[in-house]
């Protein structure tokens, strides 16, 4: 009989060294017996801090198919979103790289089976693809680009053909500086400039949608000069992206920011912790405009109005 420990990452290595190399899921049924009281995310994080390794097969491999890992369907997805474990996808020493978890899910619930991913980082979204088609068997194409393989949203000439899935997560704006490209978001020198070029590279993109497909945009808030910044606010007023759906807020952990005593500088520093994904469907039969309206207009009356 395993002795009931008082940590989670204790308690599976009991389970374990009583049971030998059992498989996860066997694991997470014992764990959950014993612990009923602690949260299912919870044990999901510590088996999967566990099952890492540095190649990206053998931690699919680890991590199991089905039950509850981390390709399973979240079926109680809801407008608020918390992945305390980033998942095995993509480089976590990426400056601004996400977890996985909500690129897999909506990918999942949608049932998308072409995803383009524009501003690619470390591959967290083709990784998140591919381990997808492994589990899944799902036959999912995968498109990336980025700017630092001379992939330019605003400029560029995007692919001709169209996605389920666009998931667009740009800088925001210049907390991390990507490039020194000017068509690079990070280097917008003011507001002004960010959320114009924010909306034009949106507005190209949703050009890649197909008709009923989504474009999910993963944007956060900013503080500058004492002064704060929600950088999603101009998206909500841009009529050229399609009809917003849902409103995601997804919780952020493991920030630079979280040994910084705010409180103490100034009481007005409550540290964000938070992101938003909004998520925008192009209509099946889009609605017929009777006068033509420049896209770059629509965008900079919506911001100066503000």
């Amino acid at each position: 009989m395993v002795r009931i420990a008082k940590t989670i990452k204790t308690l599976i290595l009991e389970i374990m060294d009583g049971n030998g190399s059992a498989h996860i899921r066997e694991i997470h049924l014992q764990v959950t017996e014993l612990r009923p009281e602690v949260p299912q995310h919870t044990v999901r994080a510590r088996l999967s801090e566990m099952a890492r390794s540095d190649d990206l097969e053998e931690r699919l491999k680890a991590f199991g198919n089905g039950f509850y890992g981390p390709y399973a369907e979240n079926k109680e997805l809801s407008s608020v979103v918390s992945y305390p474990d980033r998942g095995p996808w993509g480089d976590s020493r990426y400056r601004g790289n996400c977890s996985g978890y909500l690129v897999k899910d909506l990918i999942l619930r949608f049932g998308c089976q072409s995803v383009f991913d524009p501003a690619e980082g470390s591959g967290t979204v083709r990784d998140v693809v591919a381990g997808i088609n492994q589990f899944h068997r799902k036959g999912i194409e995968y498109e990336g680009r980025d700017l630092r393989h001379g992939s330019d949203i605003l400029t560029g000439r995007l692919p001709e053909r169209q996605f389920d899935l666009v998931w667009y997560h740009p800088p925001y704006w210049d907390i991390v500086r990507y490039s020194d490209d000017p068509n690079d978001l990070s280097n917008c020198r003011s507001l002004e400039d960010f959320e114009l070029k924010l909306n034009r590279s949106a507005e190209r993109l949703f050009q890649t949608v197909k008709p009923g497909g989504i474009m999910a945009v993963l944007i956060g808030d900013k503080r500058k000069d004492s002064r704060y910044y929600p950088l999603f606010r101009s998206l909500l007023f841009n009529p050229n992206i399609g009809e917003l759906k849902a409103i995601i807020i997804k919780l952020q952990h493991h920030c630079r920011s979280d040994s910084i005593g705010y409180q103490a500088k100034n009481p007005f520093l409550i540290p964000i912790k938070h992101e938003y994904c909004l998520v925008f469907r192009k209509l099946e039969s889009p609605p017929r405009v009777s006068q033509k309206t420049r896209s770059s207009e629509v965008t900079e009356n919506a911001i100066e109005n503000l």
